[in-house]
């Protein structure tokens, strides 16, 4: 794997980030649904998934937007500055 394959710090970070929140989701998921069937269990450990995650990009989009930085910062999508996704 040559050179453009590495990842910067941002997106290890953010690897790292997701990972956590996909076990701690799991964690959280299989321990409320004790007792349950497996689609249940699965439905609950999604839903925790995905509430930590929504927490997540809001904490982000808040920070981003008092620093004033950061294209996805804001929790309103600007059309204006897609350019600067590419």
């Amino acid at each position: 794997m040559g050179a453009e394959w590495e990842l910067g710090a941002e997106a290890g970070g953010s690897l790292l980030l997701c990972a956590a929140l996909l076990a701690a989701g799991c964690a959280l998921g299989l321990r409320l649904g004790r007792g349950r069937g497996a689609a249940d269990r699965g439905a609950l450990i999604w839903l925790c998934y995905d509430a930590l995650v929504h927490f997540a990009l809001e904490r982000v989009g808040k920070t981003t937007n008092q620093e004033g930085a950061g294209v996805l910062g804001s929790t309103e999508w600007n059309f204006k500055n897609t350019d600067k996704l590419l």
